[in-house]
């Protein structure tokens, strides 16, 4: 069936482009602007701030707009207020308006990015939906590789920041509108199993039940815990690698690595969740973090410091697609997606990792402590994640209820 494949398409490219041109590249356009119009640094760095805090406040919109208008819509919606937050960007002449496109694009990536895509991408592959998923989250991630170099270009090659914001807006314009003509809800799904779980034992689960499961919440903490090590290190790897005697240059390059082995990893563990159970792909990913984040710590060669892109940069992938494939085992297409919204929500408390290696580094002289309290917490999480299993409390209750 062709619809699926536009679907697929649609959704990878719009989050393709949030990717890329938002979180990963904003620091590039700012460079430019910070000069342009005085700002300080500080005032600059609020912009980021407001970026994902809106985008984290605003996760729980998507579930709770898919239940009444659907996931068509709500992808583009959120392209609408990407294409409305651009456009600010571009208007702006001082720091309130911007502050306001950073807020539109906040909450354009929540609407049009991960969320309303998994609950999409499931809906349409039900048999294949592990390895469609880590393909959409491999594509999107590419944008945070391709997006930084690709902006720079544009600012460089026109001399103007403004001429970036307005390229973005009108290329989010007509990427919203190629998803309003290609992506379509999928048709309502049968009485066929999802993800190898009963259809009657997930239309047991509620929202809420499953967000008070064990499993729930030790999903969500991984997913915060990958949320603050992924923040963390790229805000604070190039300073620690570069005092402990690495060239900046080589620093950039190893966070540029760990971001190209994500990419590659987020595809990987999509296929590789059809065959092995994505609890157990998840508990590799939070293992491969924690060797990551010790070889780092050390930093005291260049094997190390390759060890630590290749070990992290699977080890955020792995996890990164596989705590929303158990989710989606788990709980099924509907619940699943929905409750997807709030471990996000959830993962913004990730935001204070680096605020929490800068204290570190204050009072230690070095941010090597930061590492090894990442790695130890992310190896105390994978241990049960690895032994977990799917939560009974669904099927129970369908047996109660007599299939009522």
């Amino acid at each position: 069936m062709q619809q699926k494949w536009l679907v697929l398409a649609a959704l990878s490219l719009i989050f393709f482009f949030l990717n890329g041109a938002t979180f990963a590249s904003l620091g590039v356009v700012l460079f430019s602007m910070i000069q342009d119009l005085h700002w300080s640094q500080t005032a600059a760095g609020v912009s980021f701030s407001l970026l994902g805090i809106a985008c984290g406040v605003a996760s729980p919109l998507p579930a709770l707009l898919m239940k009444h208008i659907g996931g068509r819509r709500v992808v583009v919606l959120g392209g609408a207020c990407l294409a409305c937050g651009f456009w600010l960007a571009f208007a702006a002449a001082g720091l309130p308006l911007f502050y306001v496109a950073m807020i539109f694009l906040g909450l354009g990536y929540a609407l049009a990015g991960n969320i309303p895509g998994v609950y999409l991408l499931a809906s349409w592959f039900p048999q294949t939906s592990s390895r469609v998923i880590g393909l959409y989250f491999m594509i999107g991630a590419a944008g945070n590789v391709v997006g930084p170099p690709l902006v720079a270009a544009v600012v460089a090659a026109s001399h103007s920041w403004r001429f970036n914001w307005l390229l973005m807006a009108i290329l989010a314009v007509l990427i919203t509108l190629l998803c309003l003509l290609c992506i379509r809800d999928a048709p309502a799904p049968g009485a066929a199993a999802e993800h190898g779980t009963p259809a009657a034992a997930v239309l047991a689960w509620r929202d809420r039940d499953a967000m008070l499961t064990r499993q729930f919440m030790l999903v969500a903490a991984s997913m915060t815990l990958t949320v603050a090590g992924i923040t963390t290190t790229s805000s604070v790897a190039v300073t620690h690698l570069v005092h402990l005697g690495t060239t900046p240059a080589f620093a950039a390059f190893i966070l540029s690595l760990v971001a190209l082995v994500a990419t590659l990893a987020k595809g990987a563990a999509g296929r590789l969740s059809e065959n092995v159970r994505p609890s157990r792909v998840l508990a590799a990913g939070l293992l491969l973090q924690s060797i990551g984040d010790v070889a780092i710590s050390t930093g005291d060669s260049r094997a190390g410091d390759y060890l630590f892109a290749c070990a992290f940069g699977v080890g955020w992938g792995f996890s990164y697609v596989a705590a929303n494939l158990v989710l989606l085992e788990y709980f099924g297409r509907e619940v699943g997606a929905r409750i997807l919204s709030a471990v996000w929500m959830i993962s913004t408390l990730a935001a204070a990792g680096p605020a929490a290696a800068g204290m570190i580094a204050d009072h230690f002289g070095t941010f090597s402590p930061i590492f090894v309290v990442y790695a130890v917490l992310l190896s105390a999480l994978g241990l049960p994640i690895f032994f977990m299993r799917c939560p009974v409390r669904a099927a129970s209750m369908w047996g109660s209820l007599g299939g009522n």
